[in-house]
């Protein structure tokens, strides 16, 4: 009698070669336990970008800003990171404060660089929003008064509005910080404001399971971007291939809701909710700021083949206000490269040129002494 060989499904053989693949790839591209090594190399960034938001919030968080990533402390409302320093009350240059994401801090450390007849004072978050930007006037304008008013907005981060949280609004880079969602009621901005604004309310929430529940439910609430197969945390953040699987989906799903506000070649659709908090932000900005005393400016950067389309959305409503601004458009073109590096941020020249002209426009409507 012949003997019966045993083969193996050539189904269970991929099978097989899927889970070697998985393991060597957790094996060689392990990413680095310690929260604060900041210097992972690509291919270990690379295979950890899919991990879970709670798991990317496990690997970064603990108990202590000495002993968690750097990153943890960026973007709180109630924890200003105002590299700026005490301002003397002696000092009799006007003060100007700049709100936004990193294009907005970029622009206000080459405009300190550059002059010396301002006080420069700059507020950011990575990947900060016009809602969070709005929403960190809102809180810094109660604790210091600023001549002049910068807030920044850019072409990407206008789908991103009704998020509440970088840990929502940017799925690869997760940033904990959290912010109000506005929405519109009778024409008038009403702010919901999240359990926690603070690192240290965040870490009260994080390590208390109900309270964390509780969050999960608010950010089910009012966070159009809140994804429970995004945001939990799941035996599937120890698989690398699952990793990637969780990426492609949040690449699909921001791609969806981006494409629900902004088409690329007409712009963005003027009867959106996003669009329409967006001017009410603009808005009432320039309003509370003016009631404050202060000068409001916006400043509109045109993300890279993104041409003017928000420069485009926004001008009826910054003309009809009377509302200052500068837009990125008016000195390089959005849809030449070269204007931009390799993270999309402006090219240095481009940040020195725009610097000025934000000098100037300040320059031309106010006078050189603060005025409180």
């Amino acid at each position: 009698m012949r003997k019966k060989h045993f083969r193996i499904h050539p189904v269970l053989w991929i099978l097989i070669d899927l889970i070697l693949i998985d393991a060597a790839i957790n094996l060689i591209f392990a990413y680095p336990n310690d929260p604060r090594n900041i210097t992972p190399s690509k291919l270990q960034q690379f295979f950890e970008y899919g991990r879970s938001i709670e798991g990317k919030l496990a690997r970064m968080t603990r108990m202590t800003d000495n002993e968690s990533a750097p990153i943890l402390k960026t973007g709180w409302l109630d924890d200003f990171d105002d590299e700026t320093g005490p301002i003397d009350p002696l000092d009799p240059r006007p003060i100007v404060t700049v709100y936004g994401m990193s294009h907005a801090v970029i622009l206000a450390r080459e405009m300190d660089q550059i002059n010396d007849s301002l006080i420069i004072r700059r507020i950011g978050a990575p990947g900060g929003v016009p809602s969070w930007s709005y929403a960190a006037y809102l809180s810094d304008s109660r604790r210091q008064h600023s001549d002049i008013v910068v807030l920044g907005i850019m072409t990407r981060g206008i789908p991103l509005i009704c998020t509440t949280s970088g840990a929502t609004n940017h799925f690869d880079s997760v940033h904990p910080y959290t912010y109000p969602r506005f929405y519109l009621n009778n024409g008038r901005l009403d702010a919901v404001w999240p359990p926690f604004v603070s690192r240290d309310g965040y870490r009260d929430f994080y390590y208390d399971k109900a309270k964390w529940e509780a969050y999960l439910s608010w950010l089910r609430d009012n966070d159009k971007y809140y994804d429970r197969f995004l945001f939990h945390k799941s035996l599937g953040d120890h698989s690398s291939l699952f990793r990637m699987l969780r990426r492609s989906v949040s690449f699909s799903m921001t791609r969806k809701m981006e494409a629900s506000v902004y088409d690329r070649l007409s712009g963005f659709k003027s009867d959106t909710e996003e669009i329409n908090i967006l001017r009410a932000v603009i808005v009432e900005f320039s309003q509370t700021a003016k009631r404050n005393g202060s000068i409001p400016i916006i400043y509109i950067v045109n993300n890279v083949f993104m041409s003017d389309h928000l420069f485009r959305a926004l001008e009826p409503t910054l003309r009809s206000h009377d509302i200052l601004y500068l837009s990125s458009h008016e000195l390089c073109d959005p849809n030449n490269p070269k204007n931009y590096d390799s993270s999309s941020h402006f090219v240095p020249s481009i940040n020195t040129e725009l610097s000025k002209k934000m000098i100037r426009i300040i320059r031309d409507h106010h006078p050189r002494k603060r005025t409180s």
